[in-house]
C-alpha cells in the first residue's frame, strides 16, 4: 500500500526528550527537546496557575524515564578542562546529540544512553527524585541546578488529557485548590498510563527512533526489515505477540480520545489524534517488519459481523486509498450493473479485483474510477472549482485499453499487438471460450468496426452501435458485451482525437458521460472474466 511518510531528526529522541531543568527558566512550563515537543504537537507552553513540569515530576511516582543529577563542577567552570575527571566530562552528554556513520551497524541506530553512554553517563549520575531540588551559581553569578530529567515523548499525552480533564480550572478554583486537583489528576492520569500504556508507548518510542535514523541516515550495511523486527523485539525484550497487544491497546485510546472529540467538539483532541494515528502507522509497519501481511493487519482489526467494538477499526484509522478504492469498486460495481447481474454473479468481485491489483496498468485506472464516484459524491454547496468528470473518464478509457493489452500479454507471454483491433483478432486463441469467441470476430468485422469511427462528429458518438443488430442467436450477455465492447473503443477514438462533446461528457447526470463510464468498466470486467476464468472463482 501507499504512502509518504516525512521523517524529522526531532524523533531520534523519542526515548529521552530533556527538559532542561539545569537551565530551567520561571518563565516557561519546562524547555529542553520536550518543551519542543510539546508545543509543537499539542500547542502547550503553560499549565494553568502557571504550574512547571518539575512541580509535576516531583509531585508524583514514575512520573519521568531518568533524572540525572550532574557534578557541580561541570557547571561551575567556562569549560571542562582537558585534565577534569571523567566523572566530571561525561556530564556534558546530559544533551546528546545525535549522528548517524555511513556504516553504522543496528546496535548504533539505538539511543546512545541505552548503548554506548549507559555507562558511562546513565549509570554514572542516574539518581533519585530529591525532595527539594539545590540551587547553585557558576563563577558569573549564573544561578543553575546541576539536574536533569529526561521523558518520552508518549508522557505528553498524559500532559494533554490532563489539560483536557482541568479545562478551564482557573475560572471556577482559586490558586491553591486550582493546584492540588490538577496535581492530583495529572497523578491519576500518569499511574494509569505507566500502568497501562507505558510498555507499548516505550516500544514504539524505540522502533519509531530506530527508523527514523535509518531512513534519513546515508548507511551503507543494508538490513532486511525482518532483521530490524528481530533485533529491536530481542533488545526490549519482547515479540509479536506484544506487538499485536499494543495495536489493540493504540486502537482503545483512539476510539475513546474519538468519543470524546465528538461529545467535547475541542480541537485538541483533532490533534491528539493525529498524532496516535502516526503511532498507530508506524506499529502497523513494524508488524508487517514482523512478517504480516498489510492486508493481514487490516483485516485483524476490522469489525466481524459489524459488531462495534471498544477500539477503532484500524482501515478507519489507517485511511490507505488502496482500502477506499476496492470499497468504492465493491460498492459501485453493481450499481452500474443491474442488465448483466445475473452474469456477474457468477464470479467473485473481490477475486476479480485481486487480479486487476496485479495489473501495473490497473493503479491510474481505479484512481480514475474513486475520484469520480469523490467527485459526483461532493457535498459542498458551493465550489469554485472546475469540473473533472471528463478527466476522469478520459483517464478510464486510456487506461481500460492498456488493462487489456496487458492482460493479452500476460496470457500469450508475448508483446501484444500495435493495433487494438489485431489484439481484439487474436484474444479469442488464448481465452478458449466459444461465446466470447463469436462476440469477438464480430467486433473486427470491417463493418462493425467502422462504427467506432467518428469521423461525421456525429451528435450521438454511439448512435450507430446501439443501432447495431448482430448475433441472431446470440444470448442477451453476447449482444451486450459486443455493445459495450466497441462503445468503449468509441470511447478510446473520441478521446483521441475530438473534443466537440467535452461539455456534455463533463456533466455527471448526462446519459453520454455514464455510457463511456459503463462501457469501459463492463469491458474490463468482460475481458478479466475470460482471460481469468481458471483463477477467477466461479460460483457454481
Amino acid at each position: 500500500m501507499h504512502r509518504n511518510i516525512k521523517y524529522s531528526e526531532g524523533d531520534y529522541y523519542l526515548s529521552y526528550l530533556n527538559i532542561s531543568l539545569h537551565n530551567e527558566s520561571p518563565m516557561c512550563l519546562c524547555g529542553g527537546r520536550f518543551a519542543s515537543y510539546l508545543e509543537k504537537k499539542f500547542g502547550i507552553k503553560e499549565l494553568p496557575y502557571d504550574i512547571k513540569l518539575i512541580d509535576l515530576i516531583l509531585n508524583g511516582d514514575n512520573t519521568d524515564e531518568l533524572f540525572v543529577e550532574l557534578p557541580k563542577e561541570y557547571f561551575r567552570g567556562e569549560r571542562v578542562k582537558e585534565s577534569s575527571s571523567d566523572f566530571v566530562k561525561n556530564a556534558a552528554f546530559h544533551d546528546v546529540y545525535i549522528t548517524s556513520h555511513d556504516d553504522s551497524g543496528l546496535r548504533d541506530f539505538i539511543h546512545p544512553y541505552e548503548t554506548s553512554l549507559n555507562k558511562s553517563f546513565k549509570e554514572k549520575y542516574k539518581t533519585n527524585h530529591p525532595v527539594n531540588l539545590a540551587d547553585y551559581e557558576d563563577s558569573n553569578g549564573h544561578k543553575f541546578r546541576p539536574y536533569e530529567s529526561y521523558m518520552a515523548y508518549w508522557r505528553a499525552y498524559v500532559i494533554f488529557e490532563t489539560v483536557q480533564n482541568c479545562k478551564f480550572i482557573d475560572l471556577y478554583l482559586d490558586k491553591v485548590n486550582g493546584i492540588d486537583v490538577f496535581k492530583r489528576k495529572y497523578n491519576q492520569v500518569n499511574k494509569l498510563w505507566v500502568d497501562k500504556y507505558s510498555s507499548s508507548f516505550n516500544r514504539l518510542a524505540l522502533f519509531r527512533s530506530f527508523i527514523t535514523r535509518v531512513q534519513m541516515s546515508n548507511n551503507t550495511i543494508k538490513f532486511t526489515y525482518s532483521d530490524i523486527s528481530n533485533f529491536l523485539l530481542d533488545h526490549c525484550d519482547s515479540s509479536i505477540l506484544d506487538l499485536k497487544s499494543d495495536m489493540t491497546t493504540l486502537l482503545e485510546i483512539h476510539h475513546n480520545w474519538k468519543d470524546n472529540f465528538k461529545r467535547s467538539g475541542l480541537a485538541a483532541y483533532e490533534s491528539a489524534l493525529n498524532l496516535l494515528k502516526k503511532d498507530i502507522y508506524f506499529l502497523f509497519e513494524w508488524l508487517c517488519y514482523a512478517g504480516m501481511k498489510e492486508d493481514e493487519v487490516i483485516e485483524a482489526w476490522a469489525y466481524k459481523d459489524r459488531q462495534m467494538q471498544s477500539w477503532s477499526q484500524l482501515k478507519d484509522v489507517l485511511d490507505f486509498e488502496e482500502i477506499k478504492f476496492f470499497e468504492s469498486f465493491k460498492q459501485y460495481v453493481p450499481c452500474y450493473s443491474e442488465n448483466i447481474k445475473d452474469w456477474l454473479s457468477c464470479y467473485e468481485l473481490p477475486t476479480i479485483y485481486d487480479y486487476l491489483k496485479s495489473l501495473d496498468s490497473f493503479s491510474p485506472w481505479i484512481r480514475g474510477f474513486y475520484d469520480l464516484h469523490a467527485l459526483i459524491n461532493e457535498k459542498d454547496d458551493i465550489r469554485l472549482v472546475q469540473s473533472r468528470v471528463i478527466d476522469n473518464l478520459l483517464i478510464l478509457s486510456i487506461r481500460t485499453e492498456i488493462i487489456i493489452r496487458e492482460v493479452y500479454s500476460s496470457l500469450s507471454g508475448t508483446q501484444e499487438p500495435d493495433l487494438l483491433k489485431k489484439l481484439f483478432i487474436e484474444l479469442p486463441e488464448l481465452v478458449s471460450d466459444s461465446k466470447s469467441t463469436s462476440v469477438f470476430k464480430a467486433i473486427v468485422d470491417k463493418e462493425n468496426w467502422r462504427l467506432t469511427e467518428l469521423k461525421d462528429r456525429p451528435e450521438n458518438i454511439f448512435a450507430k452501435v446501439d443501432a447495431c443488430n448482430v448475433g441472431k442467436n446470440w444470448s442477451k450477455d453476447q449482444k451486450y458485451f459486443f455493445k459495450q465492447l466497441l462503445k468503449f473503443v468509441t470511447s478510446r477514438n473520441y478521446f483521441a482525437h475530438h473534443s466537440y462533446q467535452d461539455a456534455e461528457l463533463n456533466n455527471h447526470i448526462t446519459e453520454l458521460c455514464r455510457n463511456v463510464f459503463v462501457s469501459c468498466l463492463h469491458s474490463v470486467l468482460y475481458i478479466t472474466a475470460l482471460s481469468t476464468r481458471n483463477q477467477v472463482s466461479v460460483k457454481l
